[in-house]
This record gives structure tokens, sequence and C-alpha cells, in this order.
């Protein structure tokens, strides 16, 4: 890391003859979307990176080389693996304990498991749960702001979630249990109350990087906008523009400058900057890619150890056979029918009796390759404890429904559908909410004034992912089975071949 000495040195030299104490170099530490990642990723585009023990290892040579470092998370710590399925973020605070983070901003997946297993999340912390716009009926959850005190300066932190995540990718309880602020409100009071308390302003955001530059340009004072949420990018976006550059970057006027590192911990986000009269004056951003050779922590990587022992006592049993792959990667089942997608939204129809059954992408979080499958595969390709809604729902809802579903293509979104019991042609080059042309039920062309019987995930039929047509549905039955429970009952069976069969036909490429 010699090359972090050399940069902190060529800082502390610039802007002399004004004395030395009126600037300080801060180094920034922060991760993204860690989703229950403590092991490098053992699958997929990335595998062999990130793991939480190698990430140790940089934080604390990083403290060992500079004087004055701030390691904060911008949320979403919860859902995507088998040990966050089992251990529900116990072992990733833990984790966070041992390498001193200062803050967490919470994100929307933070509360998939409901606000009092939040609550006792944030009793195991020792940093603060941040949520300045976003506030729980419980005070013991999160405070809307926290001020950190580093060398000579006094950092305030707070934490946002912007509008494109409430409620629609909120676990339907704690919609029912947090207020919900505009973000840009939010934190242009916070600024204005702590504004005599602090020196530095730094806003952990977990929205999407439009909301954030619009945060950075309605928000001059904010020194430093960290975010989350979606993909991150290399370097920083200083003020007024709206895509990164890398190296170090002067900036001599007044605005945050805009960060965002990888999700899953493949990278350790590092922003260096030189504070001088209340202004930041030089920055440079780097992702530390937090792969081989880097040596894991060995303290961190025991308690990680210790936690997989305890879940694979429970969960290595074999559960039965996939004859061939079943496709639940990310950008796949949330652009296109894939052949898990049908298997599961058959299953939800089977055992509901429905006509037709809607299952949002979100919900699978990856693929089953041929091969035995352990229930530690179904829980981490169904991490959530998703239960069925059954309702009768008009032909016209069904349409608007599947016009939400496709409406984000070709962005890879959480809220498309994969269907059982219909079939559809769309046109994504079509407007948003003009792109479904034909839609067949039972292999009959859509009836708008009929009431079919529908089967979705609760969080579906409580308005999740926009899908508030469903709020007015009639003859509403809940089923407690959860979806991985059915596909393990479909395993047990014998091995699983199944293939698409084009229930969902495009017109054009999206």
């Amino acid at each position: 890391m010699s090359g972090t000495l050399s940069f902190l040195g060529w800082l502390l030299g610039l802007w002399l003859p004004s004395p030395a104490l009126a600037q300080t170099a801060l180094t920034i530490l922060h991760t993204s979307e860690h989703h229950g990642v403590l092991q490098p990723l053992e699958m997929g585009q990335f595998t062999g990176q990130g793991g939480v023990a190698r990430r140790a290892t940089i934080i604390r040579e990083i403290r060992h080389e500079v004087e004055h470092v701030l390691l904060v998370d911008s949320g979403d710590l919860l859902i995507g693996t088998a040990t966050s399925a089992m251990f529900r973020g116990e072992a990733d605070i833990a984790a966070m304990n041992q390498m001193g983070y200062d803050a967490l901003a919470v994100g929307n997946h933070d509360f998939d498991f409901g606000p009092e297993h939040l609550a006792k999340l944030k009793r195991q912390a020792k940093f603060p749960f941040l949520c300045t716009n976003v506030r729980p009926r419980r005070t013991d959850i999160c405070q809307r702001f926290a001020i950190k005190t580093i060398g000579p300066l006094r950092i305030a932190l707070i934490g946002l979630i912007g509008k494109g995540n409430y409620p629609d990718t909120f676990n339907r309880e704690a919609v029912r249990e947090v207020e919900f602020q505009d973000p840009i409100e939010a934190a242009r009071a916070a600024v204005a109350e702590l504004r005599e308390q602090a020196e530095v302003f730094v806003a952990i955001t977990h929205q999407d990087t439009p909301e954030d530059l619009a945060l950075a340009k309605a928000l001059p004072a904010l020194d430093v906008i960290i975010g989350g949420h979606t993909r991150g990018f290399d370097g920083l976006i200083r003020p007024g523009k709206t895509h990164p550059e890398e190296g170090r970057v002067e900036l001599l006027g007044g605005g945050p400058i805009f960060v965002k590192t990888h999700r899953q911990g493949r990278t350790l986000g590092r922003l260096d900057v030189l504070y001088h009269e209340r202004t930041i004056m030089v920055a440079d951003a780097r992702n530390l890619p937090v792969a081989p050779p880097v040596t894991p922590d060995p303290a961190v990587a025991q308690l990680v150890q210790d936690y997989l022992g305890r879940l694979n006592q429970e969960t290595n049993r074999i559960v039965g056979q996939a004859a061939v792959n079943l496709e639940g990667d990310h950008q796949v089942i949330r652009t296109r029918e894939t052949n898990l997608g049908d298997l599961l939204a058959d299953l939800a129809r089977q055992e509901t009796g429905a006509e037709v059954a809607l299952l949002n992408a979100g919900m699978i979080r990856g693929a089953i390759h041929t091969g035995p499958v352990t229930y530690r595969q179904l829980m981490e390709v169904l991490p959530f404890d998703a239960t069925l809604t059954r309702f009768q729902l008009t032909g016209a809802d069904l349409k608007k429904a599947l016009e939400n579903s496709v409406s984000r293509l070709p962005e890879a979104s959480g809220r498309f559908l994969q269907v059982s019991g219909l079939s559809y042609t769309m046109d994504p080059s079509a407007p948003s909410g003009l792109r479904i042309k034909e839609v067949q039920v039972d292999h009959l062309p859509l009836d708008p004034a009929r009431r079919y019987s529908v089967v979705v995930p609760r969080f579906l039929a409580e308005g999740g992912d926009g899908y508030q047509m469903f709020l007015g549905a009639q003859d509403t039955r809940e089923y407690d089975v959860p979806l991985r429970d059915l596909l393990a009952g479909a395993l047990k069976q014998g091995p699983l071949a199944v293939s698409s069969d084009a229930r969902i036909r495009s017109l054009s490429s999206p």
C-alpha cells in the first residue's frame, strides 16, 4: 500500500502556506450491498472475489498506514446466502463489529425479517444504524443521524433510502411500521440541525444513482455522498457532473462528491480527501479488490468458520437431484422466462389451485446446477420465507400487472414476473404501459371483465414492486407454505428435468 502513503504525503503538501492544522486528511472506507456474503463468491462472473476475512485484512492495513479513517456501509446486509437465511444477519453484524464499522445506513432488505428483528440486530451492533428519512415506530431500531469525531473533524452521518425503494421493495409488514419522508427534505433538515455541531457532512444512501445525483444538486452543503442499492462504479462523480472520473481530483467549489463501490463485498471503496476550512480541496476514489492474494484476517476467518460449521450441520443434507441446469441468475431471471421460473410458478399454482400464478423474479436469487441439490442451495436460491396469497382478479387488472412486469425492460428488474397458467406476447420497444399485445389464460384470450383466480407471493399481494392493482383483489386466501418447501418437495419426487415453454414471447429483443 505504499501508493497510499505517497498520495497522502502529496495531499498534505498542497495548499501551503495555510497553517497545517487547517488541513486534515481523511480516508473513508465504504461497502455496499453485502447481502449475506461472508465468504468469497462461489459462482458466477465474480467467483472467488469478496469475503469478510479478506476485507478485514485490507481495513486493518489501511488503519496502520493512515491516521484518520471512517468505515461505513450503505445497507442491505440481509438476504442472498444460506448463512443470511439461517442466521438473519447475526453473523454479518458480528463480523462488522470485529472490523470496527462506524455506521450502517439501513437498506430496504434490512427490514425483510421485520422491524423487531432489525431491533435485535441493532442491539448486537457496536455501531449506529442510520435512518434519517425512514422512521420506524420502534425507537430502538435506528437513529436520524450520528456524529463521529475523528481527529480534529466532527463528521455528521445521515442515512437515506430513496423514493424508488419505498414502498415497492419493502417487506410489507415493515411498510405498516415505518414513516417515510422525502430523502432530500429529510437530509436538508438534518444538515440544518447539525450545522454548528460538525465540520463534515456525509450522506450514506440506499437509492438509485439518479436520486443520488439529485440529492447532490439539491444539497451543496453535503461534502460526500456514499451510494448503495444499485451497481457501483470506479472513481468519483464531482459536483455538477454525471459520470465518474478516476485519479486525483481537485475541487475548487462547494457541493458533494459522490462515490459508490461494488456490491457483495467484491471491492472495498476507498475515498481519500483533504479538508481545508470546511471544504474538500482534493479527493481520490478507488475500489480496492477484495480477492486473492489478500490474506484473510485470522480472527474474522475463525468467526466465519464457526458460523459455517453451525450452518453445515443443518443444511448440507441432499434434498434431491437436478437433471438440468435451472436458470435463476440475476440478469436472466429478471428479463425473460426461465425453466426455474416456470417450475416455481407451476408449483405455486398447483399448491393453491389457482388458474394463474405470478412470481416476482426478485425473490429468486440464483441458479441450481445439474447434480445433487442441498437444502443450503435452496436457501440461497429462495432466501425469503415467502408465503403465498390467492385472490380473485379481473382480467383488466391482470393485464395491468403484466404491463408492470415488463415496464422496466431492458433493465433487469425484480418486478419481472415468472408466470404459470397464462402466456403473452410483448413488444419491449413500445412505450411502457403499452407493451402487452396479446394474453391468453388456459389457451383462451384474456377477458378483461372476467375474474380469474391468481396466486402471488404475499409481498406482491400487499402492493410490493408496484403491484398496486392487487390491493383491490377479492376473496383473498393465505397459504403459509414457503415456496422453498414446495421446491424441496418437487426435488424429493425425483430428478427435476424441466424446460421453459414459450409462455413469454417477445416481438423484438429487449
